[in-house]
């Protein structure tokens, strides 16, 4: 529940840039057009064409780094 609220601030804190940036609202077209969304990316796609063993360790290893703050 706590990453909830943290995730929620975050969203809260970039949807005052909305208007000036036109696209948040289109997430799927953004998502090839900005450059600092390449790495995170480029990980999920070697995770999701990665084998099973290789997909779990690197899912698992992600959300314990991101989780664990």
């Amino acid at each position: 529940i706590d990453e909830l609220r943290h995730v929620q601030t975050q969203v809260h804190a970039m949807s005052h840039y909305n208007k000036h940036f036109n696209g948040l609202h289109d997430f799927a077209h953004m998502h090839d057009r900005v450059w600092f969304l390449s790495v995170p990316k480029s990980f999920f796609d070697d995770a999701r064409s990665a084998g099973p063993f290789e997909f779990l360790t690197a899912i698992s290893f992600s959300f314990e780094y991101v989780l664990t703050n």
